[in-house]
C-alpha cells in the first residue's frame, strides 16, 4: 500500500518525513521535485512539498490585450484556473497515479487548505484514492504523529473561500487597473501602471488620510504654566491645573498673580497601587505589530522569519487569529524546558508560583493556538539553524512574550501631589515600580521610575522657577507600520496572512515608503489616493472591502454558497466600476496633471517652479515658433511668461527675484532675466541682486574698480564712471581672489588657460610693482 502526502513547502515535507520515518527517509526526485520515501507499518510513504500555490486564476488569452478589450468586460468574465508551476503539477500526477491513499498536509488555514485542494484536483485526474487531511499547528513530533494518526476530511468550504477571494480580487484589480492606466495614458506621457487593488488601495488610503490630516493641520497657540518645585533635596516639576490655556490673556493673568511667589503648599496627596497586566497571547496581527514596534522588523519580514521558525520546529504556526490558550494546554512541560536556557530565572519564577495560569484574550479563531515557542533553546541555536537575519530576535520576542503571559502583574506605586501656589493649583505626578512581575522577562516595555520627594500634606515646597510657556499644537504624527496593521485589522482589510503583503505591494508600487518605523506617502501615492478619494471614495474607504471579506468568511462558515458570494461580490465591484467610469474626467485630469508635474520637476534643465494660479508646475517650453514659460495645468491653466528669443538659458537655482519673478535665468552668460519681470539690467534692484565684483579702489576718484563683462571683452571699470578702465587677460577662466596685493591692496586675479598653469596677478597699473605668481594646475 502506498500513502502519498502533499505538504505546502519542501522544508515541511522534510520535517514531517523525518518525524514519521524516525529520521531515516530516502530522497528521490520526481519531475525534478524532491520526494521523501520511507516504509512505516508495512506501507510505503512518499512525502512531497509543493511551492505554495501551483495553480492560479487568469482571464482567457483573448482578453489579455489591454488596448482592444473593454476593461469592464473583465468583471463579467469568469476567470480560468490553470497550472502555473508545471513541474510540481507533473510530480503530483505521477505520484497520485500509484497512490492507495492521499493525505493533504498543507498549513491549516484558508490558503493552505486551498493549496491542498489544488493538489487534490490534479490527483483526481489520475486517481480515485481516498483523500484525507492532517491538521497540525506545529512541526513537533508529538503533534505531527497525532495529526497523521487521526486524519480528517478536507474542508471544502475553507478551500472555496480562498477561491472566492482570488476571483473577486482579480476581477476588481485587473479591471480598475487597466481602465485607469489607459485613461491616464491618453492625457500624460507615462508608461507606469496605476495599480488599483481591493486591499492594496484601502491600505494606502489609511496612509493618505493621515498625510492629508498633517498637511491640512492648522496649529493653534496655547500657553502652559509650569513650576519647578524643590523639597527634601529634590527638584520636581508641576503643571498648572488649567493645562493648555488657549486664551493668552487668561494665561497672563494667572501667571502675573503668582510670578513673584517663592513657595507653595501641598494641599492634597494621594498614593495608589496600579497593576499592569501581562500582554495577551500573540496572534498574528499582534505579533506583527510588536515585531515592528519593538524590533523595527517590517511585517512582511517578520512573517517570513516566523514561517522559517515554524518550519524548523522552533515555534508554532504563525498565522492565527487566536489569542487565548485551550484549557488543556500543557504549559508546565514547556516552561520546564526553558530552565536549561538563558530564560532559566524567569522559568523558575513561574514554576515556583504554583499553578500556571495564562492571561487569555477573547479571540478564538478555532484554527491554531496563539504563537508560542515549541522548542526551548538558547537564542544562539536559533541563529545557527535559521540562516535569516532577525531570526534570533523574533524567537526571543515570541519566547519572552510566552513567558510574560504566565507571570504575575507588574505593580506600580503612583503618587499625585496637588500643590497650591497663591490659590492656583499645580499637579505633580510620580511612579515607582514595586514589583516587576512579567516586565522582568519583557524588556521591550518602558518601566522608568519618576520619583517625587517624600512629602506630606500641608508641608511647604520651594517654587524655584515659574514659567508661562508659549507653544503651539502639533500635527498628527505619521503612521507607523504597527498602527497601520491595527487600522487594517479593525476595518477588515486583508487577513492575518495577507496584511503584510498589502503593505509591501504599496511599497513596491512606489506609493509609500518606510523610514525607520514611520510610513511616508510618496507623491504618486498621494496623487492617486487624492484623485480617487475626491471622485471615487468607495475604492479608498474600507467599507466595501470589508463587505467582500465578510462574503469570503461566509463561504468558509458554510453560511453562503460559493457562487452566491462571488455573484454578490461581483455586483459590488460593478457598482464601483460604474462610479469610476462616471468620474473618469475628474480623476484622469488630476492624475495626468500630477504625472506631468512629476516629469516637469525631474527635468532640472527646464523646471521653473510652481504656478501661482493653479499650483501645477511652470517649465520652459520650446516650439517651432519660439520659447516661453508655461504651466503643466494647460489647457485648464493658461499662465505663460515670455523669454528672450536668443541665447542659451540656464536657471539660477540659488537666485530669488525680490520683485516676485518666478525664477532668475542666465541668458548666454551675458545677462540675467527674471521670469515674469524681464531683463535684470534695467531693474532698479540689479545691484542688490547682482552686487559688482570689486577688485579695489579707483586710482583717480573715490569709486571702486569693478569687473565688467561684455560679449567681446572683459575689463575693470570705475563704479563712479570717471573714465578709468583697466585691461584684463582675455583668455582662460578668470577668478577674483580674496587674497590682496601686499603693495596696493587690490585683490589678485587668477587666470587659468587650458593645458597651462594658473597665474595669479595684480593687474593694477598704478601699483608700482606688478606681482605675478604661477600656481599648479
Amino acid at each position: 500500500m502506498t500513502v502519498v502526502v502533499f505538504t505546502e513547502k519542501n522544508k515541511a515535507a522534510s520535517q514531517i518525513a523525518n518525524i514519521l520515518s524516525g529520521g531515516k527517509p530516502d530522497r528521490k526526485l520526481v519531475e525534478g521535485v524532491p520526494v521523501y520515501v520511507f516504509r512505516k507499518d508495512g506501507k510505503e510513504w512518499q512525502v512531497m512539498g509543493l511551492s505554495g500555490h501551483i495553480m492560479g486564476y487568469d482571464f482567457p488569452p483573448e482578453l489579455n490585450d489591454w488596448k482592444s478589450v473593454d476593461p469592464g468586460k473583465l468583471i463579467d468574465t469568469a476567470p480560468i484556473k490553470t497550472v502555473t508551476k508545471k513541474p510540481f503539477a507533473d510530480a503530483i500526477i505521477s505520484l497520485s497515479g500509484k497512490a492507495d491513499k492521499i493525505i493533504l498536509a498543507c498549513d491549516f488555514d484558508r490558503e493552505g487548505e486551498n493549496i491542498g485542494f489544488e493538489a487534490k484536483e490534479l490527483a483526481s485526474r489520475v486517481s480515485k484514492a481516498p483523500v484525507k487531511r492532517a491538521r497540525f499547528s506545529s512541526l513537533s513530533a508529538s503533534e505531527i504523529t497525532k495529526a497523521f494518526d487521526n486524519p480528517v476530511e478536507p474542508d471544502t468550504a475553507m478551500a472555496m473561500s480562498a477561491e472566492a477571494r482570488q476571483i473577486l480580487d482579480l476581477k476588481m484589480g485587473a479591471a480598475f487597473t487597466r481602465y485607469l492606466t489607459l485613461a491616464v495614458r491618453e492625457k500624460a506621457r507615462t508608461k507606469d501602471i496605476l495599480s488599483i487593488g481591493p486591499c492594496q488601495t484601502p491600505t494606502c488610503g489609511f496612509v493618505y488620510e493621515r498625510e492629508k490630516a498633517i498637511k491640512e493641520f492648522n496649529p493653534e497657540d496655547f500657553w502652559k504654566i509650569e513650576a519647578l518645585f524643590h523639597a527634601n533635596d529634590m527638584d520636581f516639576k508641576g503643571v498648572h491645573r488649567a493645562g493648555n490655556i488657549k486664551d493668552k490673556t487668561k494665561a497672563a493673568e494667572i501667571f502675573n498673580r503668582i510670578r513673584a511667589c517663592k513657595t507653595g503648599i501641598v494641599t492634597k496627596k494621594s498614593v495608589t497601587e496600579v497593576k499592569t497586566n501581562a500582554p495577551y497571547p500573540l496572534n498574528t496581527t499582534e505579533f506583527l505589530k510588536r515585531a515592528s514596534k519593538f524590533l523595527n522588523i517590517s511585517p512582511e519580514s517578520a512573517l517570513e522569519i516566523a514561517e522559517q521558525l515554524y518550519l524548523n520546529g522552533f515555534t508554532s504556526y504563525p498565522r492565527t487569529e487566536t489569542n487565548k490558550y485551550a484549557d488543556d494546554f500543557d504549559f508546565k512541560s514547556k516552561v520546564i524546558a526553558f530552565t536549561s536556557t538563558e530564560y532559566k530565572e524567569h522559568a523558575l519564577t513561574i514554576l515556583s508560583a504554583g499553578d500556571i495560569i495564562a492571561r487569555n484574550g477573547t479571540k478564538d479563531g478555532h484554527d491554531h493556538p496563539p504563537i508560542h515557542p515549541i522548542k526551548a533553546v538558547a537564542v544562539k541555536e536559533v541563529e545557527r539553524t535559521v540562516k535569516i537575519k532577525g531570526a534570533d530576535k523574533i524567537y526571543d520576542l515570541i519566547s519572552r512574550h510566552f513567558l510574560a503571559n504566565l507571570m504575575p502583574v507588574a505593580l506600580f506605586e503612583k503618587t499625585h501631589l496637588e500643590i497650591t501656589v497663591e490659590s492656583e493649583l499645580f499637579d505633580a505626578s510620580g511612579s515607582v515600580m514595586k514589583s516587576e512581575g512579567w516586565m522582568a522577562v519583557y524588556p521591550f516595555e518602558t518601566k522608568n521610575d519618576k520619583f517625587l520627594p517624600d512629602i506630606q500634606e500641608k508641608e511647604e515646597v520651594k517654587a524655584k522657577k515659574l514659567e508661562n510657556i508659549a507653544s503651539k499644537t502639533t500635527p498628527p504624527k505619521h503612521l507607523t507600520e504597527a498602527e497601520l496593521l491595527t487600522l487594517m485589522d479593525k476595518h477588515g482589510i486583508g487577513t492575518k496572512a495577507t496584511a503584510p503583503s498589502h503593505i509591501e505591494t504599496n511599497k513596491k508600487r512606489g506609493y509609500f515608503e518606510t523610514k525607520g518605523k514611520t510610513i511616508i506617502i510618496q507623491e504618486t501615492g498621494f496623487s492617486l489616493m487624492d484623485a480617487l478619494s475626491s471622485s471615487l471614495p468607495l475604492v479608498v474607504k474600507p467599507e466595501i472591502r470589508a463587505r467582500i471579506e465578510s462574503l469570503v468568511q461566509e463561504v468558509e462558515d458554510s453560511s453562503k454558497e460559493f457562487d452566491v458570494a462571488v455573484a454578490e461580490g461581483t455586483e459590488l465591484i460593478k457598482m464601483m466600476y460604474a462610479q469610476l467610469t462616471e468620474s473618469r474626467n475628474s480623476i484622469v485630469s488630476r492624475l495626468a496633471g500630477s504625472i506631468n508635474d512629476e516629469t516637469a520637476i525631474e527635468d532640472k534643465k527646464n523646471y521653473i517652479g510652481k504656478c501661482p494660479d493653479c499650483g501645477h508646475v511652470l517649465r520652459i517650453i520650446s516650439t517651432d515658433k519660439g520659447r516661453f514659460v508655461g504651466c503643466t495645468g494647460y489647457p485648464q491653466c493658461r499662465r505663460t511668461y515670455p523669454l528672450p528669443k536668443e541665447g542659451a538659458l540656464s536657471v539660477l537655482r540659488s537666485k530669488e527675484c525680490p520683485k516676485g519673478g518666478a525664477a532668475v535665468i542666465k541668458v548666454a552668460n551675458k545677462y540675467c532675466w527674471s521670469v515674469g519681470i524681464g531683463p535684470c539690467f534695467v531693474c532698479d534692484k540689479v545691484k542688490e541682486c547682482f552686487p559688482p565684483e570689486v577688485v579695489g579702489p579707483c586710482p583717480i576718484c573715490d569709486g571702486e574698480m569693478c569687473l565688467i563683462t561684455t560679449k567681446d571683452a572683459r575689463f575693470l571699470g570705475c563704479s563712479k564712471r570717471c573714465g578709468r578702465t583697466q585691461s584684463l587677460p582675455q583668455e582662460g577662466r578668470l577668478t577674483i581672489l580674496e587674497r590682496t596685493c601686499e603693495i596696493c591692496g587690490w585683490k589678485l586675479i587668477r587666470t587659468k588657460e587650458k593645458d597651462k598653469n594658473a597665474i595669479e596677478t595684480c593687474v593694477n597699473r598704478s601699483c608700482g610693482k606688478l606681482k605675478t605668481k604661477k600656481t599648479s594646475n
